[in-house]
């Protein structure tokens, strides 16, 4: 239950990080355009870069913000699952027949479906910003991308 508290928490978070550039800061500005669209930023992850200069070196701080649809979807979701429960409540009370059993059934599926559709958005933002990170670290720290090694099976010739 940890991970999806972390995942829900970070589906909604404003973070920041710091990257500082073993460059100049025109250099710096310039490997970053270069990094970012080589591999496309994905159009729901919002961040702030903020750049200055000390000593000849340039530093970069990013703030990332949850997407601007979340907090409607998270809404829209649970006003749509407290209409389900009166729904079912009603259907119990008022209802005879399959309306009776299937509507409060696909309220309690629903309901168990939602920590894993807020566990999917929060990996997925997760997953988006990291690439971000290892790009803006590739492009300012000038670090190596760091792919596993290709790996080669026992059968193979």
């Amino acid at each position: 239950m940890s991970e999806l508290k972390r995942a829900a928490r970070a589906l909604v978070e404003t973070r920041s990080e710091r990257f500082e550039s073993l460059h100049g800061l025109a250099e710096s500005k310039s490997r970053l355009e270069k990094a970012l669209e080589s591999i496309g930023v994905p159009g729901s992850t919002v961040f702030t870069p903020t750049w200055s200069e000390a000593n000849g070196r340039a530093t970069l701080d990013v703030r990332f913000a949850p997407p601007p649809g979340i907090q409607r979807l998270l809404k829209a979701l649970s006003l749509g699952m407290a209409l389900a429960v009166a729904m079912s409540a009603w259907a119990v009370v008022t209802q005879e027949g399959s309306v009776q059993f299937m509507l409060p059934l696909f309220t309690v599926l629903a309901i168990l479906a939602v920590p894993f559709v807020a566990l999917g958005l929060g990996s997925q933002r997760e997953a988006a910003e990291a690439r971000l990170k290892r790009a803006i670290r590739v492009a300012l720290r000038d670090e190596a991308e760091r792919l596993p090694a290709p790996q080669r099976w026992e059968d193979e010739d």
